[in-house]
């Protein structure tokens, strides 16, 4: 049954790195189901006489921290997220019962070994081609960056796949019991994985895979100084070397890796790049909301918003979605208890480790014991410094790893310490083995089948496109594993297709699309696009109370997110065009309080929103407003407010063609005074209508022509020469 194990282990890494090496669970499926069955196979190997043996002590306090881990993911806000972190959870777990049950089988050693050290030959040599040609990849149609990755979308998560393949390779390589031209090829396999690390260009990898080398080298020559290897003198002497490489890699690469992203820059760029210390600061703000158990499952990706300040952060275009620290995601969600509990498991297994690395158990054992826990350790500290800078530990593969980590630091002793806790540890393991079979398996099943219907559309090289079959494979997703996120990008579809419709089959895919983000918004109530994209619907449907309860519903979950959401900016059009609807000349104040909000709404669009993201379209629907919003109070008996609004739009880039608008207010206001028998006064606002009008050049308002543009400036210049004959000279502006 060990073998057994070992098979599916290595088929669930091979799967979670080919198909689901990113954040969306149903790719997960394959690798869920393949790990269900390892861990199947290993619940047997604990109660075998003599073949199991761990100490209680730890098993307890894992078996806390999942605990504790698994029902605040299960009592999580959101559903979806919480069922997400669930099964990564079920990864790690799963992943260290199954190494449990393969320690101390040679067969089942070496075929864990052999799989581990094959695929990553195999990222190693998709690097290389990716390093030849940028554009290549393995399995699916584009990449998220143009840094080698590997199997994976991304660069990040590529270097941490190699840290620890690597890190682990070498340690067997080094200290295994396999014979010496193994040996020697995983040595090379290991070497070749963390050159590759170099070529990713992922700053925390490098740095991550610099400090990996550095705990390998040092816990290798306390192993090797506690067996009296020959070779541990002439590498004892060779420190200062082996420092001094550690070190060039990691400046050269940084300096490198800095140098492509922004030329010139160099090592500097790196320190002088504060966005992830701003990060930092909002997960310890959100940290603040509840610090003790934590908001639940990714609540970071809606808490943050809140504490979003444009001045300090940027301006927030993307979804900061997850914190770029583990440890302070850990807190974030799952409180201090969390992070807590997880600092407490992890630094009492590297104690452990090293404990035993120093002082080790029989002989027989010591050999592979050793090489387990060399590479469990270095690759944990490897894979742990790049978390601290990104979220590694959020995808399948990642998580795979950490729990094989977990497993060989916990690796005891061939002889048992004690019937008491070996009965102990095997209830509490085998619990723990059977939740993860129960969740794994058919969630498993569930996500392999979702990703075979998906895999069209949104995975393979040649796309699907049609929207009609992208909506079949959404709408059979949904029967089998109902998803926010399915029923949003079903609507995303319905909404695209109702807004290149003509208006009279609008309607449908609207109505339709409505229905889909309103069931995504039931079970993901914290995204704010669901309640805008609502909103935005309602608004073109003209149903005005409902559009307005979801923008404000979006405005209060957006935060300081308007540059991501701009649900300010869709309220103020919004307003805006329901003003114009309900303009009446003989009763225009309803328009004007609806127009006066819009302009408020806008402001504090502007306020939030950097110029590129406002840009020409977003400049003009400002001026549009404050010149209806001008119309509006011209028609109310307040020419005076009126103008300044339409001077506050003439002030707006591209914003010249309200002076003609300006320009006529004056006007209106000169042949007032004119009748008031205020000639001067007159003079003076006909010369600046003139001016205002001539302002405008050819950039007219809506409804205007040249030809009445041209009328309008040879009816002032008429009334102006008239006045100039008549001797009359312009009054100052009255007070």
């Amino acid at each position: 049954m060990p073998a057994v194990s070992a098979i599916f282990l290595v088929a669930a890494l091979i799967l979670a790195v080919v198909i689901g090496p990113q954040t969306r669970p149903w790719t997960w499926g394959p690798g869920m189901l393949a790990l269900g069955f390892s861990v199947t196979a290993a619940l047997p190997v604990f109660w075998r006489k003599g073949r199991f043996t761990a100490d209680l002590g730890l098993t307890v306090l894992g078996m806390v921290t999942a605990a504790w881990f698994a029902w605040r993911a299960w009592i999580s806000p959101v559903a979806e997220l919480g069922e997400a972190d669930l099964l990564l959870l079920a990864g790690a777990v799963g992943s260290y019962i199954s190494i449990r049950a393969i320690e101390g089988n040679a067969p089942a050693e070496r075929i864990l070994l052999w799989g581990v050290a094959l695929l990553l030959l195999a990222n190693v040599v998709v690097v290389g081609k990716q390093v030849i040609d940028p554009s290549f990849t393995p399995v699916f149609r584009s990449r998220a960056a143009g840094f080698p990755s590997g199997f994976y979308a991304h660069y990040n998560e590529a270097a941490n796949y190699l840290i620890a393949s690597s890190l682990l390779v070498a340690g067997a390589a080094l200290f295994g019991r396999q014979g010496l031209p193994t040996r020697v090829l995983w040595g090379l396999i290991a070497i070749a994985g963390l050159a590759a690390v170099y070529f990713t260009r992922s700053r925390g990898g490098i740095l991550g895979a610099a400090v990996g080398c550095g705990v390998f080298a040092c816990a290798a020559l306390a192993i090797a100084q506690r067996r009296k290897a020959r070779w541990f003198a002439p590498a004892l002497i060779a420190i200062p070397v082996i420092g001094l490489a550690i070190g060039g890699f990691l400046l050269s690469g940084w300096e490198d890796s800095q140098e492509l992203r922004r030329a010139g820059s160099g090592i500097e760029g790196i320190f002088d790049n504060n966005c992830r210390l701003y990060f930092l600061g909002v997960a310890l703000s959100c940290i603040g909301l509840h610090p003790l158990a934590g908001g639940g499952s990714r609540s970071f990706s809606w808490e943050c918003y809140r504490f979003w300040e444009k001045d300090i952060q940027g301006a927030g275009g993307a979804r900061p979605e997850l914190v770029h620290n583990e440890w302070l995601q850990s807190a974030t969600d799952y409180g201090i208890i969390g992070a807590g509990l997880l600092t407490v498991l992890l630094g009492t297994l590297a104690i452990v480790a090293l404990i035993r690395i120093l002082f080790p158990g029989p002989s027989r054992e010591a050999g592979a014991g050793d090489a387990w826990r060399l590479g469990g350790l270095a690759a944990l500290a490897g894979m742990f410094v790049q978390s601290c800078f990104s979220f590694v530990f959020h995808l399948l593969p990642g998580i795979l790893l950490l729990g094989i980590c977990l497993g060989q630091l916990s690796r005891a002793a061939a002889t048992p310490a004690g019937t008491s806790k070996r009965v102990g540890s095997q209830i509490l393991i085998s619990l723990a083995a059977l939740a993860c079979a129960i969740l794994l398996l058919p969630t498993g099943w569930k996500g392999t089948r979702v990703t075979q219907i998906l895999w069209p559309s949104y995975l393979s090289k040649v796309a699907v496109t049609s929207n009609e079959a992208r909506v079949g494979a959404l709408t059979e997703a949904i029967g089998l594993w109902p998803q926010p996120t399915f029923h949003q990008e079903r609507a995303a579809i319905f909404h695209e297709n109702a807004s290149s419709g003509l208006s009279a089959v609008f309607h449908e895919p609207a109505e339709r699309a409505i229905t889909d983000y309103r069931k995504a918004s039931q079970l993901n109530p914290y995204d704010p696009g669901l309640a805008i994209n609502i909103a935005n619907l309602l608004s073109q449907l003209q149903r005005d109370s409902e559009a307005e309860e979801h923008y404000i519903k979006a405005i209060s979950l957006q935060g300081g997110m308007e540059a991501g959401f701009r649900s300010h900016f869709y309220l103020a059009l919004h307003l805006y065009h329901k003003g114009l609807r309900l303009f009446n000349f003989e009763k225009p104040e309803i328009a004007l309080n609806i127009l006066e909000t819009a302009a408020v709404h806008m402001e504090e669009a502007v306020k939030q929103t950097p110029p590129w993201v406002i840009n020409i379209d977003g400049r003009n629907a400002r001026i549009s407003i404050y010149e209806s919003l001008g119309t509006c109070r011209e028609a109310a008996g307040d020419r005076e407010s009126a103008l300044q609004a339409y001077d506050f739009a003439c002030g707006i880039p591209t914003g010249n063609r309200v002076h003609y608008t300006a320009g006529v207010l004056i006007g209106k206001t000169a042949v007032e005074a004119w009748l008031r028998r205020k000639p001067a006064e007159a003079m003076f606002y006909f010369i600046a209508a003139r001016n205002r009008v001539a302002t405008a050049g050819d950039e007219l308002p809506q409804g205007v022509t040249p030809s009445q543009r041209a009328e309008y400036l040879a009816y002032l210049d008429r009334t102006l020469t008239f006045l100039k004959g008549a001797k009359i000279e312009p009054s100052k502006l009255p007070n």
